[in-house]
């Protein structure tokens, strides 16, 4: 299990990479995708936010499928159709809602070098809170 999961990650990555574009893949020669902070979220355009937002809720959900699911035979599709149905997701809110909370979390320039992946796990805890 654990190198399928490694592999869905590797492609995760270079699809997410492919989406984001050649502006996105200079910023990142030397940073990886978790280090990416509020100055990358600003030169992306709307497309690109929400393919970032994608890749990150799916990666959440498959990661935890694996880890709940891993005595299952099953696919990863189907497992967070269950968890899903179970709300079980960890980052269960809509891409726009999470890509438009990051918008306005580093309208603030005194956040800008927050990582992207911080604001995700804080606008999620603010979320699952109310």
């Amino acid at each position: 299990m654990v190198g399928s999961h490694g592999r869905l990650w590797a492609l995760g990555t270079l699809g997410l990479g492919l989406l984001l574009g050649s502006g996105v893949a200079r910023a990142t020669r030397d940073q990886s995708p978790a280090q990416l902070a509020g100055r990358d979220w600003q030169g992306f355009g709307p497309k690109e936010k929400d393919a970032y937002v994608a890749g990150f809720i799916a990666g959440a959900a498959t990661a935890r499928g694996n880890t709940a699911e891993a005595s299952m035979d099953t696919t990863p599709s189907k497992t967070i159709d269950a968890m899903r149905t179970s709300k079980l997701l960890p980052f269960p809110y809509s891409v726009s809602v999470y890509a438009s909370q990051i918008d306005d979390y580093y309208w603030w320039e005194n956040h800008l070098n927050v990582p992207i992946v911080d604001v995700m796990a804080r606008t999620n805890a603010q979320l699952r809170s109310h």
